[in-house]
């Protein structure tokens, strides 16, 4: 292990900040992306041996690529590793971590500040329910969830950062549910069906369907946590918010594609896209065809 007099604090929040612990400088960073309350980071990682630290957020180290041998310190456990792609590390925040990586290693690193948790969840109560470490397991769910993120932040599409959140709820949800010290920390509150609430919320995408719509923004206005609200919307209409979203953007640009009068390009900026090749690229993925076949076909 290295020696050090010092445990070093890293502080996900900051750019670079793995800089105190790896040699290797990260490829992908989503400080830029105006996420709220997570990080990720993405490094094409060699051999390395970290001095002994703690982050001051909750970190899931998602392995993408290689196979390691490695030595972990976690907590008070020590354990030898061998590391394969689609396991997931979790460091809670301020739990001592070191690690000695033998081997090549694609390594997504999720950030997570303790408070997003509560703001996401209001059952999460750090007095009652802790956060456990584990070392290097499957988890297929995670591992998903980490490469989504990773190419929502690669392809920096409109739509980006709502997307990026409707997968940390899904995220932390999974969390909660099998990383915890309690069994079933999340409570079984009654969701309405399709109510007054649920409409609005309707309503307000419907009025932002041209702008980067943010879920915690689209929960706030009705008063209602992202968790909760992201659960009551798919009982009551079948689709996720960010599923729902898609659907109405889609219906929208059909509609103006249908208008002879206006050009792909702008109806692009109609749609809020900075460019008519984001708009081609969108429309495409979710339609198959681009947005100028789709209008000759009209």
């Amino acid at each position: 292990m290295v020696a050090s007099d010092k445990i070093i604090a890293v502080n996900f929040s900051q750019e670079a900040a793995t800089s105190q612990v790896l040699s290797h400088p990260n490829l992908l960073s989503s400080h830029q992306a105006g996420w709220d309350g997570m990080y990720l980071e993405y490094h094409d990682s060699p051999s390395h041996e970290t001095p002994e630290h703690y982050p001051t957020q909750h970190v899931i180290a998602i392995q993408t690529k290689g196979i390691v041998e490695a030595e972990r310190k976690l907590g008070d456990r020590f354990e030898q590793e061998q590391i394969h792609v689609g396991d997931v590390c979790v460091v809670p925040a301020y739990t001592r971590h070191w690690i000695d990586s033998k081997g090549e290693q694609g390594l997504i690193l999720v950030s997570l500040e303790p408070s997003f948790l509560s703001q996401t969840i209001p059952d999460f109560d750090s007095d009652n329910i802790e956060l456990l470490p584990h070392f290097a397991q499957p988890d297929p769910l995670i591992h998903q969830i980490g490469l989504s993120l990773k190419t929502a932040l690669q392809t920096n599409s409109a739509g980006n950062r709502f997307y990026a959140e409707s997968l940390g709820v899904a995220l932390i949800a999974h969390l909660m549910q099998f990383y915890t010290s309690k069994k079933n920390p999340l409570s079984n509150k009654d969701i309405l069906p399709e109510d007054a609430k649920i409409k609005q919320a309707k309503d307000y995408i419907h009025a932002h369907l041209n702008e980067k719509l943010s879920l915690e923004a689209i929960a706030a206005t009705i008063y209602m946590s992202q968790y909760y609200f992201c659960r009551a919307f798919k009982q009551t209409t079948g689709l996720t918010p960010w599923q729902y979203v898609i659907k109405k953007r889609i219906e929208l640009a059909k509609r103006l594609l249908k208008i002879p009068q206006l050009s792909i390009v702008e109806i692009s900026y109609q749609l809020g896209y900075s460019t008519p090749a984001q708009f081609t690229n969108f429309f495409r993925k979710h339609t198959g065809i681009t947005p100028s076949v789709y209008k000759k076909k009209l």
